[in-house]
């Protein structure tokens, strides 16, 4: 009879205690189950860079160029042997940003070999364009620049910015003067990388 009182009461002790886990697993259960769920999403738009341009093409394509010095090149200024453009950086979460402007060779239009033609890059300050690049002939990246520019084209120019405003560009090309042709054609579109940091 002892023993199976004792057995009785060894079984009524389990059974209350595993009564009271139960209990306190389903007790912890709701009240976690409750609590409000928070979600923290964050987005973070670092910067824009937009190119801007008003011709229906996105670069210069000068034809029949004739041959040019340098220091006449640089100061005349005839319709249809210069491209203008702006960049226009907006500046959200990132502190600054980091451009380059490149061009792009359009082989199918372009007759000029790479080292006759004549690049040369200006930016408008105060209402007058100034030097930023050139003149220098056309060479082409050999692999991708670090800021996303491709193998094969040119970077005229790099720029930091740590405020949002807008820069104006005047791009230009000529025949240069010691090329042995008498005439040709080249092309280039103007594309603009960048990163935010």
């Amino acid at each position: 009879m002892e023993k199976e009182s004792s057995t009785n009461v060894f079984l009524i002790v389990m059974l209350s205690v595993c009564a009271i886990l139960i209990t306190l697993i389903i007790i912890g259960f709701v009240v976690f189950s409750n609590r409000d769920e928070k979600v923290i999403e964050e987005e973070e738009n670092g910067a824009s860079i937009v190119l801007n341009y008003s011709s229906n093409i996105s670069g210069l394509q000068i034809r029949n160029a004739s041959k040019k010095d340098d220091n006449t090149a640089k100061v005349e200024l005839n319709d249809g042997e210069y491209f203008d453009f702006s960049v226009d950086v907006l500046l959200d979460n990132a502190a600054s940003v980091e451009y380059e402007i490149s061009a792009v060779k359009d082989s199918v239009n372009s007759t000029i070999p790479n080292e006759d033609i004549k690049i040369y890059l200006e930016k408008e300050k105060s209402g007058s364009y100034t030097k930023v690049f050139g003149p220098d002939e056309f060479k082409p990246l050999k692999k991708k620049s670090d800021l996303g520019s491709k193998k094969g084209s040119m970077v005229l120019l790099n720029v930091k910015k740590t405020n949002s405003n807008s820069d104006n560009y005047r791009l230009r090309m000529w025949l240069s003067d010691k090329s042995k042709l008498d005439n040709g054609s080249y092309s280039v579109d103007i594309e603009v990388n960048g990163v935010a940091k």
